[in-house]
């Protein structure tokens, strides 16, 4: 189990750079818990803004979790620019 994930990506859309950092972090859930539920709860940061598009009640590995959802939005940024025709390139792709 992983607490802390990151995934950084540094990308041009028609040369000009670009960044993006989602970082998330497992934390302890306090007060009173339900039978069954999880004692850990993801939170997760985009750019340095609370990112809740993405349930993370479940989450047990921050590391994977900030891969898939990463992955996810760097492939809806190439979709993106594929489709209002700009020229999209990876120059850093960074998982820690």
């Amino acid at each position: 189990m992983e607490i802390k994930g990151t995934y950084r990506l540094t990308y041009t859309i028609d040369r000009e750079l670009n960044d993006l950092v989602l970082a998330i972090e497992l934390k302890w859930i306090d007060g009173l818990m339900k039978k069954g539920q999880n004692v850990w709860e993801g939170k997760a940061t985009f750019n340095g803004q609370p990112y809740e598009k993405y349930d993370l009640s479940h989450c047990v590995n921050a590391k994977t979790t900030a891969e898939r959802i990463g992955h996810e939005l760097r492939d809806e940024i190439k979709a993106n620019c594929k489709a209002e025709g700009k020229s999209f390139r990876i120059k850093k792709e960074e998982i820690k």
